[in-house]
């Protein structure tokens, strides 16, 4: 038995990590920061941050920037396609503020019933219990 995949999960073909554009971002920005050290003659700072312990010795000029950045920049664009493909990408503000208002109209309207309900519940446990009481009595 296959296991049904939840409405909004995202599709098989998109992960998480075809949405992170930051970690591939600051590695190569790491580079080109080591890159302009480098061409100052200023030594490399001794506390390494996060990410850049990956990005120690390897450096980036101006002019590599854009090939390095080529395959951020096709993930980038397969991640929009796909995010494209998403349902209800192609709705409105307006019509998606519209759905939300039916809809907490409509949790209004059942919170009221289940008050009504509950109520009228404890009434009836009320008056069965007073029944009860009476018919001991007797």
């Amino acid at each position: 038995m296959a296991a049904e995949q939840h409405l909004l999960a995202l599709p098989a073909s998109l992960s998480p990590d075809d949405l992170d554009a930051l970690s591939e971002l600051s590695i190569i920005l790491a580079k080109v920061r080591n890159g302009l050290q480098a061409s100052n003659g200023m030594a490399s700072v001794s506390g390494a941050t996060h990410g850049e312990a990956s990005t120690q010795g390897q450096q980036l000029s101006f002019k590599d920037v854009p090939g390095a950045t080529d395959g951020l920049k096709h993930k980038l664009q397969q991640a929009r396609a796909q995010v494209r493909l998403l349902p209800d990408m192609d709705r409105s503000i307006e019509e998606q503020n519209r759905e939300i208002q039916n809809l907490e109209s409509r949790i209004e309207k059942q919170r009221t019933l289940l008050e009504s309900l509950r109520d009228g519940g404890l009434k009836f446990g009320k008056e069965d219990a007073a029944a009860m009481d009476d018919k001991m009595e007797m």
